[in-house]
């Protein structure tokens, strides 16, 4: 019986930039920490866990920001963990290109970059073969999986690949795959990177797995985010199992909220309603001062009130990790009234509501009743401002 317990993470993008935190006042210097903490995490379970295999499926690093004293960082990590084998699959953002830190750097010695040129390694004492072939450009049009063939079943084969999985997109620049083709490989694992959301069992096959990002990037990534740990298995005659559970290491999160800001007539006002929306997420678990938001402002307003988004922003600063406020609102007109008027406002509303009504579509319904607003603001303040 062969028997092997690995931890597989992605997508971790050590010094990503955070360019959309540059004006939150030493917020992005703090998620770059946020990343680095992140990986000592993965690599405390390591130890703590006794992994034997430690596979990094792509996106360790931003090529284009990473520092030397970053790269030093982590080799020193990995040398921590001697007993343990650390595979590494370049990704579209860690390519394996001339000046490469995978290319030109000493890694320590239990540390395997998985290339075209070098795509596979055999460990004989623990009847395991890691297979793997790392993206050679940031991007790859065709399948990088191609030349990985002479599968020996009697040994657990696992399979580190960064790319798309079963996204129907003509143009797919990032190592286009196909989950029935992937899984009659004959790997037993194959540890995918690339999507930042956790997807488990793709394609339902029962060996392909995708942790996510360790550490939530941006506000489409909801949801918890962390790693898997798991052991395989095989007997002798080639039966294997799987056991897996996803451990959670993120240290942040991200969260949209549309909030109804109708009858409100100062910003103030508003800062207490999102204030008030934010005591839900202030328990231990998720507290708000963790947490980078996304608040949407919906709902109607009078029209000589105007929101000052970026001093609700700044009411708010103290409360959240990160916030940005989005004005959506439309100004609370009374139609009824305007459509009896006998100058250019009736004349321009009632056209454009003859129009709402006449058409079933609600998506053009929407798209009609924004022109209403802006040509109404257009014929009040002599100009349009779009949020």
């Amino acid at each position: 019986m062969k028997k092997v317990k690995f931890l597989h993470c992605a997508d971790i993008h050590l010094d990503t930039p955070f360019t959309s935190l540059s004006g939150g006042k030493g917020r992005a210097s703090i998620r770059r920490q946020d990343l680095k903490d992140v990986f000592g995490d993965i690599i405390y379970r390591v130890k703590s866990e006794n992994v034997e295999l430690l596979l990094i499926s792509g996106d360790l690093y931003e090529h284009n920001y990473v520092r030397k004293s970053t790269i030093n960082h982590i080799n020193d990590l990995f040398r921590e963990i001697p007993d343990t084998k650390v595979f590494i699959v370049p990704g579209n953002h860690d390519p394996f290109i001339i000046n490469s830190y995978y290319y030109n750097f000493k890694w320590s010695e239990n540390v395997f970059i998985l290339t075209s040129e070098n795509p596979y390694v055999v460990l004989d004492d623990m009847g395991v073969c890691i297979y793997g072939v790392g993206f050679r450009n940031f991007y790859e049009e065709k399948s990088l999986t191609y030349n990985i063939t002479s599968i020996d079943k009697t040994y657990i084969n696992i399979l580190l690949v960064h790319g798309t999985v079963d996204v129907n997109i003509k143009q797919n620049m990032y190592n286009p795959m196909d989950s029935k083709n992937l899984s009659g490989m004959g790997m037993d694992y194959i540890a995918l990177g690339h999507f930042h959301n956790r997807i488990d069992d793709i394609g339902g096959y029962g060996v392909i797995y995708n942790p996510g990002s360790p550490e939530a990037l941006g506000f489409d990534e909801t949801g918890n985010h962390g790693a898997f740990i798991g052991t395989l298995s095989k007997d002798y005659s080639g039966n294997r199992k799987l056991d897996i559970e996803f451990i959670k290491l993120g240290k942040r999160f991200y969260k949209k909220i549309e909030i109804d800001v109708s009858g409100c007539c100062t910003n103030e006002q508003i800062a207490s309603l999102i204030e008030d929306s934010l005591v839900k997420f202030g328990d231990s678990a998720t507290d708000a001062k963790s947490g980078l938001f996304s608040i949407t402002l919906t709902g109607y307003t009078d029209k000589d009130f105007k929101i000052d988004s970026s001093f609700i922003q700044e009411c708010l600063y103290d409360k959240t990790f990160f916030i940005k406020v989005c004005d959506e609102t439309d100004i609370n007109y009374d139609f009824g009234e305007l459509m009896k008027e006998a100058g250019l406002r009736g004349l321009f509303t009632r056209k454009i509501y003859s129009l709402i009504e006449k058409t079933e579509d609600a998506y053009e319904k929407r798209l009609l009743m924004k022109a209403l607003y802006y040509g109404l603001e257009a014929l009040e303040t002599g100009k349009v401002e779009i949020n």
